[in-house]
């Protein structure tokens, strides 16, 4: 889907790609990239992180951002507009005994007035040809049980609930209850 001419949704066509930015239009709006992230959007990553619900510090951003950009086991990809971030997606290669190798979504998310423009659809879409560049034929993500919005949206992308499930987390480091809230998303009613 990085040809010229791809059409990934009815809004958004592919119409360059350049090392590792796919540049689209979208109909009636400014020029959106699809490229690898960088340290150096980190603010407008963090500002992202908590539309989904999470707080999240430039410097935090900028410093998980450096060590996740160095692996070849992850990919993390932003939609930018007029230089700035409206959206991201954090793909990750699982190699797991029980189940063939996968690449897991560990985010995505799109700027609440840039919604509805194919800006999603274009991050998974990156990010499913990269899954299958690394050898993967599935791709998988999780959605907390209150976004009924975002599980039409995977839904309508070609996504299938395959099952319902309960998360645990435990300390190991004796740093207690303080610190799993980061780890549970502040979601608003739908």
């Amino acid at each position: 889907m990085t040809g010229h001419g791809d059409t990934v949704s009815p809004w958004l066509v592919w119409v360059n790609h350049v090392e590792s930015d796919w540049t689209a239009t979208v109909t009636n709006r400014s020029m959106t990239t699809i490229r690898i992230g960088r340290v150096s959007g980190a603010p407008g990553i963090a500002l992202l992180t908590a539309q989904l619900g999470y707080e999240l510090t430039a410097s935090d951003a900028a410093a998980r951002l450096s060590r996740i950009l160095s692996r070849q086991d992850q990919q993390f990809i932003v939609a930018d507009i007029d230089e700035r971030v409206v959206g991201w997606a954090h793909a990750v290669l699982v190699d797991y005994v029980d189940a063939e190798p996968f690449v897991r979504i560990g985010g995505l998310v799109v700027d609440r007035d840039h919604r509805r423009m194919g800006i999603g659809r274009a991050l998974l879409a990156r990010a499913e040809a990269w899954a299958a560049d690394q050898g993967c034929s599935f791709v998988r993500l999780s959605s907390t049980s209150t976004r009924t919005a975002a599980h039409r949206f995977y839904e309508d992308v070609g996504y299938r609930n395959i099952k319902t499930q309960f998360s645990f987390i435990k300390s190991v480091d004796g740093s207690g209850d303080e610190r799993f809230r980061a780890f549970v998303p502040r979601v608003e009613p739908e």
